[in-house]
């Protein structure tokens, strides 16, 4: 298949295919905003393919990937002009949006990642807000720290740019104090964050999920977004997590190839290495850390570029993952080459360049493009000797851009046309590795990508992106503003939520179904009950 068909048909809203639009006259690979909108309406409107279902605990994940993408595609207010297409997303629907997600909030703090992961309403008679604990075992709907991160991202990005002062009050609901208690809760003795809170009988209560770089970079962002500088002593002040201990445990997980992992005898990965740079990162950014400038701007952090190890070791480690790439040959000559997938078992025909030292890349790059004739394109693993892929970049690009050394390690019109011709795919949207179907995960973080590399190509088109909180950077002065609003209410007597609101599957159902707008009822919800 051909990423750059132009004579494919395009899905319209569900799954009916449509003729092709006029486009008009770019040159080859540009960015094709039109078919990446038409994508993620598809993810909006219609029903996800069954493939999803195993994610349906992850519901709150998934409006992450379609809202923060939409976002990244739809011009801020100031910059719309007569001819701009109105927002896939309107203001109505964003207040539905946002009430749908605070329904996913835990009574004692945090959010659970799916209203069918209710928790039993019987409890709320007999549960103790300040022990956090009930007469009945069953918790079903226990908050998780992904859920919770993804709940407060989205209540930013919903945040209606037409009216500065509602985007203030996007936090409004939700129950700050609870859910930093409930954070602090989650960091075992050694400084690392489990996943969630549980109870195994005859044990007691314990700290769930393994011992994951993710969680700790995610209890950082949570600790961002909602603690403030509240003085102790003053309402809405709350005890804070161990940042040494967690700091520690960062650093000590740097391996013996300067990259990072869970602990510093496992491999080393692009995932973890920016989960450990990132979090070291917000452990200590300014609270208002939001630039005029449409480029974003790495702070400089004492704690990252004074206390890793091996801080030039790292950066090696991360120059060393993109590559050039080459077009991998079939099997065999009897295979057609505009049908054949590549796919990551074929390691038999390596399809990479990896030149002696980082700093030779370029040079590569240059040597090639002379002997070729035509211009070479840059991938990025995040292993040793493993394909190509579109989240590595991210992984990648962003550990390099907290590190403030994206610009003078990456061949940014190599990565890109590399991005946009083999990855991006004719009906929208970007696959897992050259040929791959789209999929909501490697959609997104191929928009993110986009919105780092703030390339003039997509100026206009994708909005510059923070590489530290993951949203676009308007979306963090919304989070600034909005988390000075909740406390300032918290320190006049107000609490910003309702200590009994719970996930309610009835009512999330319903704005669900409001959302998706053909007003007809899946027969499937009969039998749940609704």
């Amino acid at each position: 298949m051909d990423n750059n068909d132009t004579e494919a048909p395009v899905l319209d809203g569900c799954d009916q295919p449509k003729a092709q639009e006029e486009e008009p006259e770019q040159e080859w690979p540009y960015l094709d905003v039109h078919r990446h909108l038409r994508y993620w309406k598809m993810c909006i409107r219609a029903p996800l393919p069954h493939i999803y279902l195993s994610n349906e605990s992850n519901r709150l994940a998934l409006a992450y990937f379609i809202v923060n993408s939409v976002t990244l595609l739809t011009p801020p207010p100031s910059e719309r002009t007569p001819e701009t297409p109105e927002p896939l997303i309107s203001r109505e629907d964003k207040k539905l949006m946002r009430k749908w997600v605070l329904h996913h909030q835990h009574p004692t703090g945090g959010f659970v990642g799916t209203s069918s992961l209710v928790f039993p309403l019987r409890d709320y008679d007999t549960y103790n807000f300040d022990t956090k604990t009930s007469d009945e075992p069953d918790h079903a709907g226990l908050a998780n720290i992904t859920s919770t991160l993804f709940a407060l991202q989205l209540l930013a990005l919903l945040a209606d740019e037409e009216d500065e002062a509602a985007a203030e009050n996007v936090f409004e609901g939700v129950n700050r104090v609870g859910t930093l208690r409930w954070l602090k809760s989650l960091q075992r003795e050694d400084g690392s964050f489990g996943e969630a809170l549980s109870d195994l009988p005859g044990h007691g209560r314990f700290i769930a999920g393994g011992y994951d770089m993710r969680y700790c970079y995610i209890a950082t962002a949570i600790r961002w977004i909602l603690r403030g500088d509240v003085k102790e002593g003053s309402p809405g002040w709350v005890e804070d997590f161990d940042t040494e201990a967690l700091a520690r445990y960062i650093l000590n997980s740097q391996t013996y190839d300067r990259g990072f992992a869970g602990n510093s005898q496992d491999e080393a990965h692009a995932g973890y290495a920016y989960c450990a740079i990132a979090a070291l990162t917000l452990l200590d950014r300014p609270l208002t850390s939001t630039s005029p400038s449409t480029k974003p701007q790495p702070h400089n952090s004492p704690l990252l570029h004074s206390s890793i190890r091996d801080l030039p070791g790292l950066i090696h480690w991360l120059a060393s993952r993109p590559f050039v790439y080459l077009e991998p040959p079939p099997p065999s000559a009897s295979t057609d080459p505009d049908t054949y997938i590549y796919q990551e078992d074929d390691l038999d025909d390596p399809n990479f360049l990896l030149p002696p030292t980082p700093s030779d890349l370029l040079c590569l790059l240059d040597t090639l493009q002379k002997e070729k004739g035509k211009q070479v394109n840059v991938a990025f693993n995040g292993r040793t000797n493993k394909v190509a892929d579109t989240c590595y970049f991210w992984w990648v690009g962003g550990a390099l851009a907290n590190l403030g050394h994206l610009d003078e390690l990456v061949d940014r019109e190599a990565a890109r046309r590399f991005l946009l011709e083999k990855m991006q795919h004719r009906i929208g949207g970007f696959g897992k590795s050259p040929g791959s179907p789209p999929d909501l995960y490697h959609s997104f973080f191929g928009l993110a990508v986009l919105g780092l590399l703030d390339h003039e190509g997509e100026r206009g088109k994708v909005r510059a992106f923070d590489a530290g909180l993951a949203v676009p950077r308007e979306t963090v002065g919304v989070i600034e503003r909005a988390r000075g609003k909740l406390i300032e209410s918290e320190k006049k007597g107000g609490k910003g939520f309702d200590e009994k609101q719970t996930v309610r599957g009835k009512e999330a159902v319903e704005m669900g179904l409001e959302l998706r707008g053909d007003g007809e009822r899946p027969k499937w919800l009969g039998a749940c009950g609704y």
